[in-house]
């Protein structure tokens, strides 16, 4: 499973809420829009520093969690809904070159 360098925007409520302390998560993210037949797929984002300490945007490396996931879509420029467990928005999660 490849991993790809990320940049990760923060909802606001998530930034006032206070971001992530952590150095790894793994949460639902989808490719392109959430509709009722759209797959989330498990998203592990790994930070050099903690997005608390980053701040937002955030940079990580991504990957997806499962091999049956779409691993192969995961190009420079897709965009990725990721799912924020503290406030229930969505972050906006961009594959860089």
């Amino acid at each position: 499973m490849t991993e790809h360098h990320a940049r990760i925007t923060w909802s606001s409520q998530h930034v006032a809420a206070g971001l992530p302390d952590t150095t790894e998560t793994v949460d639902p993210a989808w490719l392109g829009a959430r509709t009722p037949e759209a797959e989330g797929w498990s998203l592990v984002c790994r930070f050099d520093s903690s997005p608390r300490a980053q701040g937002n945007p955030t940079t990580a490396v991504v990957r997806f969690l499962v091999p049956a996931a779409p691993h192969a879509a995961l190009q420079p420029g897709t965009r990725l809904q990721l799912f924020e467990r503290g406030t229930g928005q969505y972050a906006d999660v961009e594959i860089l070159g």
